[in-house]
């Protein structure tokens, strides 16, 4: 199937590994040049040799740290000096600390929002006046399930935020086609996996494969994701096929959340 995405170009957030990386490994197979960017330059030079040995399409990796606005900035300007224009935006940002109401600081709340939801607005409102001028565009977020099932407080509180400005951006700029969808993956088998299996486990004092087959048991398919199936559904929602979808929270979730909606 041609998606209709050769020659179109995106910047793909927090892409050096994980669903970010399966991402712009998904939109470069598919002829999309793509911007890459983490904060670790080691894995981002990595990634960004290994996407373009198995695709042949250009993969640009810039450094760049998501919780600092001037870091974000320099990203921007970056990009903008390589091109004229960005017609795929997927904003994936990691994901907040995994602790209790409790356990959370005032600190811990000012640094998740400036993260996991300041650092997608500000790279939204830098790339959207260049798809307005294109009238063509799609915006993509990477949530988490935890905007529609409670779980994680400070994801619940953060990425549900994600979601609402999601939703009201698919209606101011639908008039331009520009498309503004999100995802919200369940258990996706990543780093950050593993990472909050291990803190999970620490707090009960059980075992890591405790945890994690807890995790199976909870989801119908008795299975986690992979990053690649998560990454299929935006590469869909980025092409032409998917030209009619937009302010949508779709779940990549093996039926892990029980609500019809």
């Amino acid at each position: 199937m041609d998606l209709g995405l050769k020659g179109k170009i995106a910047l793909v957030t927090s892409s050096s590994r994980g669903i970010g990386k399966a991402i712009a490994l998904g939109l470069a197979a598919e002829g999309c040049q793509v911007f890459i960017c983490s904060r670790h330059p080691e894995n981002l030079a990595k990634t960004a040799k290994e996407i373009q040995e198995k695709t042949h399409q250009s993969v640009i990796p810039i450094q760049a740290d998501l919780s600092n606005k001037e870091s974000i900035e320099r990203l921007v300007t970056t990009i903008t000096e390589k091109t004229e224009k960005i017609d795929i935006l997927v904003n994936n940002v990691a994901g907040p600390p995994f602790n209790r109401h409790y356990e959370l600081t005032d600190k811990d709340w000012q640094e998740s929002f400036e993260l996991t939801f300041l650092s997608q607005v500000i790279i939204c409102e830098a790339f959207i006046p260049l798809m307005k001028k294109n009238h063509w565009g799609r915006i993509i977020f990477v949530t988490s399930v935890a905007i529609k099932q409670p779980g994680i407080l400070i994801a619940n509180a953060q990425r549900a935020s994600v979601a609402v400005y999601a939703k009201t951006l698919s209606s101011e700029l639908g008039e331009y086609n520009i498309l503004v969808n999100t995802i919200c993956p369940s258990f996706a088998i990543t780093d950050q996996y593993y990472k909050i299996a291990d803190e999970v486990a620490k707090k009960r004092q059980i075992s890591q494969a405790e945890v994690l087959e807890e995790w199976r048991q909870s989801v119908p398919l008795k299975r986690p994701a992979s990053a690649e199936e998560v990454a299929n559904l935006a590469v869909f929602l980025a092409s032409e096929k998917a030209s009619y979808i937009t302010g949508t929270c779709i779940q990549v979730d093996g039926g892990f959340v029980k609500s019809l909606f």
